[in-house]
C-alpha cells in the first residue's frame, strides 16, 4: 500500500510497533528474512506491526507480511523533509507506541518528526561511522548537534561491537543508550540447500568455484577478488552475486586480465544458499569498515571457508572460523584463495568451525529474542502478556 489519502484514519488503540527502513526489500535476503521472523514472533505476541519501505517489497515477501496481518507502506525516501511530513501524518493517525528506524541517519527529519509525535524510537545503525577531520568551528557545531538531537532517540542498536564503538565516538552517544543485537539468518535455509544444477548453470563442472556475494561498488572490494584471479594456480570461476554501479567497469576488468571467460556477474540472486552450498571459498574482500557482513555469516551458516578482508567487523565475526588478509591486497588474497583450495583437509575444517560459530551466534531465533526484549522495555502490554 502507498502512502494514504488525506482521510485515511488508522484503528490503532496506540499499543504498536513500527518499522520504518530505507530500503528496498527487493531478493530474497537475510534482511527480508529477519522482518518475517520478527512480524511472525510480534503476531504470537498480539503486537500490531506496520513496516514503512523505500519502494515495494519482493512479491513474496509481501505475500509473507499479509499472511501475519502486517500493514505495509512505501514512502519516497528521497526527499527527506517531505518524506519526514508524510511519515508524521501516518504516525500521527496510527499513534504508535514505538518507532524502530533502520537504514536512517540519526540526525535525520524522519526521527525528529517521530519523536514530536509522541513515539518512543528506536535507531539501528547498520554502518560504521567514521569520524572526519573537522576545523574547530565544524567540530563545536557537531558537538552542539549531538547534544541536541541524541535525546531524540531513546535507544541506538548496533549490528557489531565495532559500530557501537564508532556511535559512541563519532556521534558521542552514551554508552547506557547502546545495544549490540547482530544479525540473525535462517541456518535451516543454509544448512540444507539443494544445489543441484547450479555448477552446470555457472559452468563450473570440474573447476574450483570462488563466490563473492555482494553489492557491486567500489568499497566491497570486488575489484580485488577480480585482480586476485589470475595469481590463484587452479583455474577457478568466480561467481559474483550482486548489482551495482561498477559492474560494467569490472566486466572490462576481467577482460583487460583475460579473466573474463572465468568471471560470472550473476546479478541480484533469491538462491543465493545453492550457490554458496557448492562454492570452494567464499569471499569478501572490502575495502571500506564493514559493519556486519550477513553475506559472511550465511557461506559461514553453509559451511564454505571464508576469506575476508581486515575490515570492520568482519575478523570479529568470522573468529577463528575463517581466513583473514589485509585490505587491497592482490597477493595475499589469492594466496589464501590458493591455500584453502590445495589444503581441502584445511578448508573442511575451517568449514565445519565456521557452521558451529554461526549456530551458537547468528541464528534467526537468537536475534528476534533480542529484538523482542528491546521492545519489552518500551511496551509495558508485551511485558503484561508474558506475566499472564
Amino acid at each position: 500500500m502507498t502512502f494514504p489519502p488525506a482521510e485515511w484514519k488508522s484503528s490503532s488503540t496506540g499499543e504498536a510497533i513500527w518499522v520504518v527502513s530505507h530500503l528496498r526489500p527487493k531478493k530474497r535476503g537475510s534482511m527480508e528474512q529477519q522482518f518475517v521472523a520478527l512480524a511472525r514472533r510480534l503476531r504470537d505476541r498480539g503486537v500490531s506491526l506496520t513496516y514503512v519501505f523505500s519502494g515495494l517489497p519482493a512479491a513474496w515477501l509481501q505475500e509473507e507480511l499479509d499472511r501475519l496481518g502486517v500493514t505495509t507502506y512505501t514512502l519516497e525516501f528521497q526527499h527527506e523533509l517531505s518524506c519526514a511530513w508524510a511519515l508524521a501524518r501516518l504516525l500521527r493517525s496510527a499513534r504508535p507506541a514505538l518507532v524502530h528506524f533502520h537504514f536512517v541517519r540519526a540526525y535525520s527529519p524522519l526521527v525528529a518528526a517521530a519523536r514530536l509525535c509522541g513515539t518512543r524510537v528506536v535507531l539501528n545503525d547498520h554502518v560504521t561511522l567514521t569520524r572526519a577531520s573537522e576545523s574547530g568551528a565544524r567540530e563545536a557545531f557537531k558537538q552542539a548537534r549531538s547534544a541536541a538531537l541524541n535525546p531524540l532517540v531513546d535507544c541506538r542498536v548496533a549490528v557489531s561491537r565495532v559500530v557501537a564503538d564508532s556511535v559512541a565516538d563519532v556521534e558521542r552517544v552514551e554508552r547506557a543508550r547502546i545495544r549490540v543485537i547482530e544479525n540473525g539468518i535462517d541456518l535451516a535455509r543454509f544448512e540444507s540447500a539443494r544445489p543441484e544444477g547450479v555448477l552446470a548453470e555457472l559452468g563450473a563442472q570440474g573447476e574450483p568455484l570462488l563466490v563473492c556475494v555482494s553489492r557491486l561498488s567500489s568499497e566491497k572490494g570486488v575489484e580485488t577478488a577480480i585482480r586476485a584471479l589470475p595469481m590463484v594456480r587452479q583455474q577457478a570461476v568466480l561467481a559474483l552475486v550482486g548489482e551495482g554501479p561498477m559492474e560494467t567497469a569490472w566486466r572490462a576488468l576481467a577482460q583487460e586480465l583475460r579473466v573474463a571467460d572465468r568471471v560470472r556477474f550473476l546479478g541480484l540472486r533469491d538462491d543465493v544458499e545453492r550457490l554458496l552450498a557448492v562454492a570452494d571459498v567464499v569471499l569478501a574482500p572490502s575495502h571500506w569498515e564493514e559493519a556486519f557482513g550477513l553475506a559472511v555469516v550465511e557461506a559461514m551458516a553453509a559451511g564454505r571457508p571464508v576469506v575476508v578482508s581486515r575490515s570492520g567487523a568482519m575478523p570479529e565475526i568470522v573468529g577463528d572460523a575463517g581466513l583473514v588478509v589485509p585490505k587491497r591486497d592482490v597477493g595475499a588474497l589469492a594466496g589464501a584463495i590458493t591455500r584453502l583450495l590445495d589444503d581441502r583437509a584445511l578448508a573442511e575444517r575451517i568449514g565445519r568451525a565456521a557452521r558451529e560459530r554461526v549456530r551458537e551466534r547468528y541464528g534467526m531465533d537468537r536475534y528476534v529474542d533480542r529484538v523482542v526484549a528491546l521492545y519489552e522495555q518500551f511496551l509495558p502490554s508485551m511485558r503484561m502478556a508474558i506475566a499472564a
